[in-house]
């Protein structure tokens, strides 16, 4: 039987595992973007404002993962993460020069980038909560994003979800437990 997430809350006005994940119920993946094997999942759409001034389309809520994740599409295909050390499909002969942490180089670039292109988009139905800060993410359509923290591997950090909207929304992962 599926868990559900249900934590106590740890801080007065902080929200709960659960509170947190809600506020991604209904919510598109809109886009997806990376800085070398980090994941960021942006769902809903908004605009932020760098200090410089500059405008930067990026979802209504961020999940970033740096950790072991895999997303099950409906038809039974998946993207993994380690998909990012494989070189994407390119035509006529490969480049001779391939970095990885190059954004948009990697087989997983290639296939966030057409899952997302397509129609309809990713909605997602709710949230489970799995051993080792891990959870999965129920999409409309059957699709589901698992992410697997592993334990052998201990990280500061092993996800973050965040808003853009100037909520205050910010829950995380590591190995010391859920960071606010």
């Amino acid at each position: 039987m599926p868990h559900t997430l249900l934590l106590k809350q740890d801080r007065a006005m902080q929200p709960t595992t659960e509170q947190a994940f809600n506020q991604l119920e209904g919510l598109p993946l809109t886009r997806t973007t990376r800085n070398e094997a980090v994941q960021f999942f942006h769902f809903g759409s908004t605009q932020y404002t760098t200090p410089q001034g500059l405008v930067l389309d990026v979802g209504e809520i961020t999940l970033a993962l740096d950790c072991p994740w895999q997303l099950q599409q409906a038809d039974g295909s998946v993207i993994r993460h380690s998909d990012v050390y494989i070189r994407k499909r390119e035509a006529g002969l490969p480049s001779p020069v391939w970095d990885w942490k190059k954004p948009g180089s990697s087989f997983r670039d290639e296939r966030l980038m057409e899952l997302v292109r397509q129609a309809p988009k990713l909605v997602v139905a709710r949230a489970e909560q799995q051993p080792n800060y891990g959870f999965t993410l129920h999409f409309s359509g059957h699709s589901t994003l698992n992410v697997s923290p592993d334990p052998e591997k201990p990280a500061h950090e092993y996800w973050q979800l965040f808003s853009n909207t100037g909520d205050g929304l910010k829950l995380g992962a590591g190995k010391d437990g859920y960071l606010y």
